[in-house]
């Protein structure tokens, strides 16, 4: 499987030892490697394990493969299964994902919090920037409304520049967060589970959203600063 195999740093066509107690060690030859996400195995097909062993194997589980998330047919088959002699115990798959999804559900509210956290934390950098900006800029910004430019238009000249560094900021952060992603999911990784790496669209298209939208939300609250710029005081003030 994937995980034991990026643990063994082996890929198709190399060959690892298996370490039995009867026969001693065993070199098998790699053919493929599979996605699993719980626990390890190696796949073997009854003629390659005769090759192996020297003897046949003895088949001691049943595979069986239903469509997904039909639980009513995996459970008829399990109770055919246990109706018949030699049976010992059913495990289904689906109780296992169910197990994993209660464990990673856990994780929904830390999410959640961090989610918060950020926003709350975009928007008081954001509203800071804007601020220090705007203070900076007063004796411009009182210049262009005695010139004769109108409140909304003085405020789109400074929400222009920061719309424009919002998505440019907002693009190398889905770059950034894409390596981040991959960093944190193989650093929380155990050794017996493997977590996907992969990213839905729709979380890039939130993120960016989201970070429009604190934007905005800040280039709002500074609208009443821009408003109440004094144009005589501005102007009398020295550099």
């Amino acid at each position: 499987t994937e995980k034991m195999a990026k643990e063994l740093d082996v890929k198709p066509s190399d060959t690892i030892t298996i370490r039995d107690e009867d026969r001693g060690d065993l070199k098998v030859e790699i053919s493929a490697v599979c996605e699993n996400y719980m626990w390890h195995y190696l796949y073997m097909t009854p003629a390659y394990y005769e090759k192996v062993y020297g003897e046949t194997p003895d088949y001691n589980s049943i595979f069986y493969k239903t469509a997904d998330r039909i639980t009513e047919e995996a459970e008829r088959i399990g109770e055919e299964a246990l109706a018949l002699p030699g049976t010992l115990s059913i495990s289904y798959t689906t109780d296992l994902r169910e197990q994993v999804d209660n464990m990673l559900g856990a994780l929904d509210e830390v999410i959640v919090v961090l989610i918060i956290s950020a926003g709350m934390l975009a928007f008081v950098v954001l509203y800071n920037l804007n601020n220090i900006n705007i203070t900076e800029r007063q004796r411009e910004l009182a210049t262009l409304k005695v010139l004769g430019f109108y409140n909304g238009e003085v405020a789109m000249y400074v929400y222009r520049e920061n719309i424009v560094l919002t998505i440019l900021g907002a693009i190398f952060g889905i770059i950034l967060g894409k390596i981040l992603h991959g960093f944190i999911i193989v650093t929380v990784e155990i050794e017996s589970v493997m977590f996907g790496r992969n990213i839905d669209l729709s979380s890039f298209v939130y993120g960016f959203l989201l970070t429009l939208l604190f934007s905005l939300l800040v280039n709002g609250a500074m609208y009443f600063k821009l408003k109440k710029i004094n144009m005589v005081e501005s102007l009398k003030s020295v550099e």
